[in-house]
Formats: C-alpha cells, structure tokens, sequence
C-alpha cells in the first residue's frame, strides 16, 4: 500500500467529513487497509494532514505559475478571464484542490498555523503573477499592486461561491463581477 493511495484517502474523507470528523480508521478502510497499517506510514492525522496538505498547495503554486507562463503570449484580460475559468474546473475536479480552499475557510483547529502558513504561500505566489500581469499590460487607471488587490477581492468572493453555493453561482458571479472589476480599474471590458 503506497502513501499516494493513503493520502488519497485521506483527501476524500476530509472532504466529506472535515478534519475533526475524520477517523484514520475512515482513512484507512476507504484505503483498503487495516488502521494498524496505517501507522507504519502516518503516525498521526496531524502528520498526514500536514503532509498532504503541502503537497496540494505546492501543485497549485506550480499550477498558477505554469498557467500564467504557458499564456503569456495572450491578451492579459483572456488570461486573466481563463484563470479564473480554470480555477473554478479545478476546484471542481481536483479533491486536493477542494481540501486546499476549504481548509483555507475552516481551518482545523489543530493545524491552524500550518495551514493557514501553507494557504499564505499559495497566495503570495498568486499575488505575484497577478501583479506581474498588471505590471506588463498597463491597464487602467490604478497601479499594479491596486489592480491586483482589486482582482484578489474578487476572487475571494468567486471562491466563496465555490465553497458555500454552486458552479452556477460561481459563473453568474464572475459574468458580474468581471464587468465592475474591468469598469473599477478604469479599463474598457473587452468581448470574451
């Protein structure tokens, strides 16, 4: 039994369960494993956690770095538009993706610095590019950091649609918001 099969386990029951409400006997039968077994690869919850959860942001800290790269020969509001669709599929296709967002919201207790360190890495990362973009397409009124702090707001509140409500939120949120984030950095929104 590999660690990848454990901690892909572990992944699923903490979606469905939450942290608090993940036994490693759960992890261990959705691994198709005995919990006793479980111990020679985790000695804790808290070191699986930890483990899986760094690796989930370090995927997508290489995920926003690859993306914003492979499309620097695009227009910065298609990239900009295409991120935040690709984002959206992932968090919806990807379960470490899903684990990585709502533990950002509701932090486990128990691994609170941790995580909230890790999720701070990942946005920091993000907040880079998306500045980066500003910087190389001189758009609007306002300064690269300002449109970047901008645009993080609004994703914040797309990634709450994709937490608390559905995927169609999500889309009918980002059809709005795009149109007031683009009117509010004083740039003509652009057909997509």
């Amino acid at each position: 039994m590999s660690r990848e099969k454990i901690k892909e386990a572990a992944i699923a029951q903490f979606n469905l369960h939450g942290y608090e409400g993940t036994k490693m006997s759960q992890i261990a039968e959705e691994a198709g494993i005995r919990k006793q077994s479980m111990a020679y690869h985790f000695a804790s919850k808290k070191e699986l956690l930890t483990e899986l959860y760094g690796e989930v942001v370090e995927e997508e800290i290489a995920f926003v770095r690859s993306f914003f790269g492979e499309t620097s020969n695009k227009a910065w509001e298609e990239r900009l538009h295409g991120y935040m669709i690709e984002h959206k599929n992932r968090y919806l296709t990807r379960p470490g993706m899903h684990l990585m967002f709502v533990f950002s919201f509701t932090t486990p207790l128990e691994v609170r610095d941790f995580v909230l360190f890790e999720y701070r890495r990942y946005l920091a990362v993000l907040k880079n590019e998306l500045t980066a973009l500003f910087a190389k397409a001189k758009v609007g009124r306002l300064t690269p950091e300002e449109c970047m702090v901008a645009c993080m707001t609004m994703m914040d509140g797309l990634d709450i649609q994709l937490v608390y409500e559905t995927r169609q939120a999500y889309d009918q949120t980002l059809a709005i918001a795009w149109k007031v984030f683009l009117t509010g950095i004083g740039h003509t929104p652009a057909k997509l």
